[in-house]
């Protein structure tokens, strides 16, 4: 991938973070509720995936339709989670609108304004219909939000999350403590080399 995503949403760093908050968040679902949500959270990281994939300019318009096929089965999969949810929304837009509702907006990532509004519209060919530069701003802001979803839609149980979470930390730990003495071991080599050079 030549252009990959640098959002904090992807970041190392972040993802120990990130995976407690999906734990809070998987604790007040029931195993029918994810049962409900699973073909759904699927098919979103299915397409999510491949749109990943595609980083050259001829499939961009390819990669933003996937990612918005993503995003309507996350808002799906978020939508039927609930006990006495209707039927999953038979649209984008009304999928988005239905969204717009949930308390989790107010903690939306910076691109999702412009995601929904481009692909919340009626014309399925409304991304097809947009500037090249247009296609370029969107990219970024469309996989943001739709990893955003894709967290608010977490089907793992609670238990399976602290165990990912505990491992997460531990790797990143042991990659840092490396990074760390790599560090220290090259500073060390340098001054041992400049004494001797000093010394001269």
């Amino acid at each position: 991938m030549p252009a990959p995503n640098t959002s904090l949403l992807d970041s190392p760093l972040l993802e120990p973070i990130l995976l407690r908050k999906a734990t809070r968040r998987a604790r007040v679902l029931t195993n029918s509720a994810r049962e409900r949500m699973r073909p759904w959270v699927d098919a979103a990281h299915a397409r999510y995936a491949v749109a990943l994939e595609l980083r050259d300019r001829d499939t961009l318009v390819v990669a933003l339709g996937l990612l918005r096929d993503a995003a309507f089965f996350a808002l799906c999969a978020i939508e039927v989670a609930e006990p006495a949810a209707p039927a999953p929304p038979s649209s984008p837009k009304l999928a988005w609108a239905r969204f717009e509702q949930l308390a989790d907006a107010i903690e939306a990532p910076p691109g999702l304004a412009a995601t929904r509004a481009a692909f919340a519209a009626e014309d399925a060919l409304a991304v097809d219909a947009l500037a090249p530069h247009e296609l370029e701003l969107l990219r970024p802001a469309a996989e943001e939000t739709v990893a955003w979803l894709l967290g608010l839609a977490e089907i793992q149980t609670p238990k399976r999350l602290k165990l990912v979470r505990r491992v997460r930390t531990l790797l990143l730990t042991i990659g840092l403590t490396v990074i760390g003495w790599t560090l220290l071991s090259y500073w060390v080599a340098l001054v041992a080399l400049a004494h001797p050079a000093a010394g001269h």
